[in-house]
């Protein structure tokens, strides 16, 4: 958009003068050493409050985890690990960390007894869910939350039970031709997941996949269960259905065959995005890392798009953890492939320039950030919306795209600002010349 232009004129303008750089301050380690008291054990449970406070689940998970090591016996450490895990709809971590808060009480609190139910009736067990609804309601008669919840349960369980009499119906009038291979729970899957009915085919896939006896039909099975659970955001279940796919891609592929290696591959990557999404960040990165040794038979000479988007995601894994000098190099390194395939204006590379950008920006390295920022924002400007879509597959639809577009030229400014600021305040002696700007 030309409307923009004048930002990157001034954002080359800014580069060119820079600021000295610092590195970032590394982490304490007084969060990693605890005295093991209780008073100890209730700070931590304080900072998970606050990360839940500020939406960052998995950081509150981990210090929800030290409070329940020093002191197992508390419920509410539990309790509160429970509504973090629910936060991010790992639906059977939630469901254990509740059970478990439950037992730990007498009575337990409505919440403990609402968050077990909740995970049982997300987890597609109905019966579970109303008996765990039950109990609460026993403890805690009349609770609005639970009632309401318990009056959910009971819709939930009248429509599993509908979904299994129309699969019995299904069953009974197929052709006499021996028994069903899994197709059939198949064919009724993939038509509710094409009407957008994904709890129905989600479903139908749980109860039908045990009961498969061909291996392709069982990884179709998986695969659209996985990619159900995924548009769920059921990521824990989805990371399951990913696994059992990989696993029996490995037993039935072939090492040998590129094709074969590229099914591999796109598996693993799915497993790594599922695990990245459920907070997963050590377990997504050892599945890409699979994804990626599977999409270049282990030779880094190797160029392919699969390896590409394997990259990005890896990236993203590291970026994620908060790991920025890591994430840069694989980012760098999906740059360079990305060149080989496409050359260097190619739309892709705007993705890889924006998260180059954005590692610098977080590392303290200024100059660097804007470089990169302005490279993906040239990038973009240079070409229509409808040919940047073409050149940048993983990006679904235009909407996105013009997100993406308007992240960049915003990020981009406020550095602009601060730079200007920085340099607004050292030329007016506010400011010592070479004071790190952070």
């Amino acid at each position: 958009s030309s409307g923009s232009s004048p930002l990157v004129r001034l954002a080359v303008a800014m580069h060119i003068h820079g600021c000295k750089q610092t590195p970032p301050t590394p982490p304490t380690s007084s969060d990693e050493e605890s005295s093991g008291s209780s008073s100890d054990a209730e700070m931590k449970k304080k900072k998970g409050n606050r990360a839940v406070g500020k939406k960052k689940y998995p950081k509150a998970i981990k210090y929800y985890t030290k409070a329940i090591k020093i002191d197992p016996k508390n419920a509410s450490y539990t309790l509160n690990r429970a509504i973090a895990n629910a936060a991010l709809e790992l639906w059977k971590d939630a469901e254990a960390d509740a059970d478990v808060a439950v037992s730990l009480a007498d009575p337990a609190p409505a919440k403990s007894h609402y968050q077990l139910a909740r995970a049982r009736l997300r987890r597609g067990r109905c019966e579970e869910a109303r008996e765990a609804v039950r109990r609460g309601l026993a403890t805690h008669p009349g609770e609005p939350a639970l009632t309401q919840l318990s009056n959910e349960i009971d819709r939930a369980c009248l429509e599993q039970e509908a979904r299994r009499k129309r699969e019995q119906e299904a069953r009974a009038v197929r052709p006499a031709q021996g028994p069903d291979d899994g197709g059939n729970v198949l064919r009724l899957a993939r038509s509710a997941y094409a009407a957008g009915n994904l709890q129905e085919a989600a479903q139908l896939l749980r109860d039908g996949i045990e009961s498969s006896t061909d291996a392709g039909t069982r990884k179709a099975q998986l695969s659209l269960l996985a990619k159900a659970c995924m548009q769920l955001k059921q990521w824990s279940e989805a990371v399951e259905a990913f696994e059992k796919l990989v696993e029996l891609e490995e037993a039935t592929l072939s090492l040998d065959t590129h094709s074969d290696r590229e099914k591999m591959s796109v598996a693993y990557n799915s497993l790594g995005v599922a695990r990245r999404n459920a907070g997963q960040y050590e377990k997504a990165a050892e599945a890409l890392n699979m994804a990626y040794h599977r999409a270049t038979n282990g030779d880094d000479q190797v160029a392919t798009p699969l390896a590409a988007q394997v990259l990005q995601n890896i990236g993203q894994c590291f970026k994620a953890q908060g790991k920025n000098k890591e994430a840069l190099g694989i980012y760098e390194r999906g740059l360079e492939l990305g060149q080989r395939l496409y050359g260097d204006s190619h739309a892709s590379q705007s993705l890889n320039h924006l998260c180059v950008a954005r590692c610098h920006r977080d590392m303290g390295q200024f100059k660097e950030a804007v470089e990169a920022y302005a490279k993906a924002h040239q990038i973009w400007t240079s070409k229509d919306i409808e040919t940047c879509l073409q050149e940048t597959p993983d990006v679904p639809n235009k909407e996105r795209l013009v997100g993406l577009q308007r992240q960049c030229e915003n990020e981009l400014a406020q550095l602009v600002l601060v730079l200007e600021e920085a340099k607004r305040r050292a030329e007016s002696g506010e400011l010592e010349a070479d004071t790190s700007v952070r």
